[in-house]
């Protein structure tokens, strides 16, 4: 990215102050110990040249002979590691870094983190500005757990999604470029061999619409290179990325990793929005001959050589997913069938899937959370919650959490066909809550209370909460900034951001007693009738599509799809209703 230089300063002046990559410089470090004829440092400022004979991974200096004595006789560095410059350095020698000093107290280094904040401070700050917070700890532990975060990986996984994405891009803008080759060629032969036919009355106007012809090609194939090169240079500033967060990843200090990756992160929005501007702009250029049918008929009625047509259409290049997901079936377009039907002998409140096939479920009347076989049939395991559950959520693979009224979420994890409790958050919980990438955000009265993961996996503490118009029902996960909740009991459904501000509000004479909802991976909101017996299907701007699964034999009480989005499972008292979408 081209950045101009301010007007008021010197081109030298303004260089000096730009930042220094401290990992770069680092790395070039590393690969100049390999090598035998690096001077040493020490000398050099001295202006004198010595062969450097070793490396001194706490200053990041190569040492001469005679430096390497004094080295290791100082004091101040006797307990430096000094190795010897060669072909023999191994690779994983750690980084010589800079310090990172507090924005607010510069003269301080930082030395926590704040996660209620997501804050680096220095110990200044801690005392200061976040005494009160319920997370500060050390940025060791804070870069660490950063890490082995979800939001590390899936950065990864777009940045190469991102880079296959452009490839596809560029590889269009190739293919593209050969067909156009190629039609123009083909054109240029046919109004050769047509020429050749004709007598030298059309000797003029074959001329002029050769210099069409050319006139187009030099229009149009200069934007379908500019728009290969402009994806080109993407690509290689993405290979730069992947590098340096690798380098990040291995090599970089706590609180110079987490600075990295907040600047990588706006270079990951600036690349998701680009992507989608360019399948939105990008259009293929086709370029056709209508030969003009007089040229055959007679010369004298000949006043062109013919049409040339320059075709536009959106390209088809699919953009390369940048995170796992899965093909679900839009219920919009297929009439769900009821394929099975399971007497369950418990009321169920909350129903989720794994993907295995097991079923779990929450049971009123028995206060458990049952873990059953594939065919609903059988409990393999049960878990007592001490309260009455509703809403449950699988909020990874096997592990799960469920809403107990007026006492909180239970979590729990499903292993070897058993289900156990793991921790617990204290909240007086509704009826649901829904996860999002490492919080919780539960409903309790008229307020959304969100709840943060601490460094322990299964330690939960409470830091905002977001007040709504009503009480908080069942609730599902919309998108990244919205959620959806019914208004338990009402005949109505609302979606809301992250931040409480409201987005639509669906409301219907034939939708009574809500209760149960879900979100299709497309963004259609499905939402139970208890009293009314059926399911609305909503679109993300909350406007009815259709009303499916209308006049049940009983009231439904939860709703989810599969793993695979082929089929709806949904909790009928003491029934459990799979609906097949094929």
């Amino acid at each position: 990215m081209f950045v101009s230089k301010p007007d008021d300063i010197k081109v030298e002046e303004w260089s000096a102050k730009l930042p220094t990559n401290h990992i770069v410089v680092s790395l070039i470090d590393m690969n100049e110990t390999k090598s035998s004829q690096k001077l040493c440092t020490a000398c050099e400022r001295e202006n004198e040249t010595e062969s450097a004979c070793s490396w001194c991974v706490n200053c990041g200096e190569a040492l001469c002979k005679s430096c390497d004595r004094y080295h290791r006789r100082s004091k101040a560095s006797t307990n430096h590691k000094l190795i010897e410059l060669g072909a023999g350095v191994p690779n994983d020698i750690p980084l010589h870094h800079a310090d990172v000093f507090c924005k607010e107290h510069p003269e301080n280094k930082v030395k926590a983190f704040c996660s209620d904040h997501s804050a680096i401070c220095c110990m200044t700050c801690v005392m200061l500005k976040h005494r009160k917070c319920d997370n500060v700890g050390s940025i060791e532990d804070a870069a660490e757990e950063k890490k082995q975060s979800d939001e590390v990986k899936e950065y990864e996984d777009k940045l190469n999604g991102f880079k296959t994405s452009l490839e596809a891009f560029v590889q269009n803008r190739v293919d593209n470029l050969q067909n156009l080759d190629a039609n123009i060629k083909r054109i240029k032969l046919e109004v050769d061999t047509l020429y050749k036919e004709l007598s030298k009355h059309l000797e003029e106007l074959k001329t002029n619409f050769m210099l069409e012809i050319t006139k187009v090609e030099k229009e149009i194939k200069p934007e379908i290179e500019d728009e290969r090169d402009e994806m080109k240079s993407k690509i290689a500033a993405i290979d730069n990325s992947v590098a340096l967060f690798q380098t990040n990843m291995k090599h970089a200090p706590p609180a110079q990793f987490i600075q990295a990756m907040e600047k990588l992160i706006e270079q990951k929005t600036f690349l998701e929005n680009y992507l989608k501007d360019q399948s939105r702009k990008i259009k293929d250029i086709e370029v056709t001959f209508n030969t003009n049918e007089k040229v055959l008929e007679m010369k004298s009625m000949i006043q062109e050589f013919g049409k040339l047509n320059v075709n536009r259409s959106y390209t088809d290049v699919m953009l390369h997913p940048t995170q796992a997901t899965v093909s679900y079936v839009c219920m919009r377009s297929v009439e769900p069938i009821l394929s099975s039907k399971v007497w369950t002998g418990v009321d169920i409140e909350g129903i989720a899937l794994l993907e295995c096939g097991q079923v779990v479920l929450s049971s009123s009347d028995t206060n458990t959370v049952e873990l059953r076989d594939p065919n609903c049939s059988d409990v393999l395991s049960d878990l007592s919650v001490q309260g009455r559950p509703h809403g449950l959520k699988m909020t990874g693979d096997t592990e799960g959490a469920v809403a107990v009224q007026e006492r909180g979420l239970v979590l729990f994890k499903v292993q070897n066909n058993q289900i156990r409790k793991v921790s617990e958050i204290h909240a007086n919980v509704n009826y649901d809550f829904v996860y999002h990438k490492g919080r919780y955000y539960i409903g309790c009265g008229n307020k959304i209370r969100l709840y943060n993961r601490n460094r322990n996996r299964y330690n939960y503490s409470r830091i905002s909460e977001i007040s709504v118009n009503n009480e908080v029902g069942y609730m599902a996960l919309c998108d990244e900034s919205s959620l959806c909740y019914t208004g338990y009991g009402g005949n109505s459904v609302y979606c809301v951001r992250m931040d409480g501000a409201p987005v639509f509000t669906y409301s219907s004479q034939v939708l009574r007693c809500t209760v149960g909802v879900t979100v299709d991976s497309t963004g259609f909101i499905y939402v139970c009738g208890y009293t009314s017996r059926n399911v609305h299907q909503l679109s993300q701007d909350g406007k009815l599509q259709r009303i499916i699964f209308n006049n049940l034999k009983a009231g439904p009480n939860c709703i989810t799809l599969n793993v695979s989005g082929d089929e709806v499972v949904i909790g009928c008292n003491k029934k459990v209703l799979l609906f097949s979408l094929i």
